[in-house]
């Protein structure tokens, strides 16, 4: 439940609850064990940081989306980095272009059609 909070805080552009919304929901995978999820939650709110204006933060929770999804193979977690590079392919920092780059090493790596 707490990941989906964190998804409709995102969507509905509510930048003051996306920072504890996500949180709440890491809390809530180191319980149940599901770390699929964790590329999911963590492309949220990596979406979230990159629409506030938070460079540097956004792509810190992309890169952590992106070895969640990595590890544990979680084509569903790559598809919704697909907000998270739409959002970086404007943009023109240098780590930025990195990890779009990576992204998309990814996806074709493990087999995924573009999100």
């Amino acid at each position: 439940m707490a990941a989906f909070q964190l998804s409709v805080h995102v969507r509905l552009g509510d930048e003051r609850h996306v920072t504890a919304a996500g949180q709440q929901a890491l809390s809530s995978i180191d319980g149940d064990g599901d770390h699929k999820r964790l590329a999911v939650i963590y492309a949220d709110i990596a979406q979230a940081q990159l629409q506030i204006g938070d460079i540097p933060t956004g792509i810190t929770y992309a890169r952590r989306a992106l070895d969640a999804a990595w590890r544990t193979e979680s084509t569903w977690g790559l598809h919704y980095l697909g907000n998270v590079e739409k959002a970086l392919a404007s943009q023109r920092d240098p780590a930025a272009c990195e990890l779009l780059g990576d992204l998309i090493s990814t996806r074709r790596a493990l087999g995924s059609s573009p999100a």
